[in-house]
């Protein structure tokens, strides 16, 4: 099989590139670039709520209550992921460190980026993958949570605008001037989606370029609130 699976993950600020390959053992591509081809590794890196333990492994050598007080976890079921990421290949011990009792072992992950081959990852999982079902998820429920939390208004609009197009919406004076939901009392959300844009192909390259450069003005910032974020554009497929 020779799928081939490209998204970039707005959350982790971070390109995920999956291929479809033949495999063998472990080996290393690049110096930072590792191919895990077993079955358990590909269930852990293509579920994102499983993946995201390996994160503080990747940054530096951890230990594993460092990584559970990071995540808020109990010690017990960190240490469960550990197990499970040491046995598939993706961490191993680089230090341990001597005392009374058990020693310390510090942690590290085995590469800073890892690629799939697809026909170990399960077909459930590489399909939520590839239709954002954790990313959307989150994006809702912030979404509901922020705006349940504020006084802006509860109700659906849905009008022609000035371009034709059928628009649906929050407030309709949010489309004329600015927009409401933008006054410093409403919480930082933002949920639109349009499937009428009318761009030349120049234009449209202009907006994808415009749309990466934001994101990447803000993604380093480091902020005391954690955000999820969702940009896409692509050509409609019915003209």
């Amino acid at each position: 099989m020779s799928r081939r699976l490209k998204k970039v993950s707005i959350q982790e600020a971070s390109l995920l590139d999956i291929e479809g390959a033949g495999g063998g053992r472990l080996h290393t591509l690049q110096s930072k670039l590792l191919e895990p081809n077993n079955s358990l590794a590909a269930r852990i890196l293509a579920d994102p709520d499983v993946a995201v333990f390996l994160k503080p492994f990747m940054r530096q050598p951890t230990t594993v209550r460092a990584a559970a007080e990071e995540f808020k976890l109990p010690l017990q079921t960190m240490h469960y992921r550990v197990l499970q990421m040491l046995r598939a290949g993706l961490l191993e011990v680089v230090r341990v460190e001597p005392r009374r009792g058990r020693p310390i072992k510090h942690y590290q992950a085995t590469a800073t980026a890892f690629r799939i081959p697809l026909d170990l990852v399960p077909h459930t999982l590489l399909e939520n993958l590839t239709e954002h079902v954790s990313w959307k998820s989150q994006l809702e429920r912030g979404l509901q949570k922020a705006l349940g939390e504020s006084d802006y208004e509860s109700q659906m609009v849905v009008y022609l605008n000035e371009d034709g197009l059928l628009i649906w919406g929050s407030r309709l004076d949010d489309y004329e001037g600015d927009p409401e939901f933008l006054k410093p009392q409403y919480p930082a959300t933002l949920n639109l989606w349009t499937g009428g844009l009318r761009l030349d192909r120049a234009d449209a390259k202009a907006l994808q370029r415009d749309l990466w450069e934001v994101y990447e003005h803000y993604a380093h910032r480091g902020g005391a609130e954690k955000y999820v974020m969702h940009l896409g554009l692509a050509p409609t497929p019915d003209p």
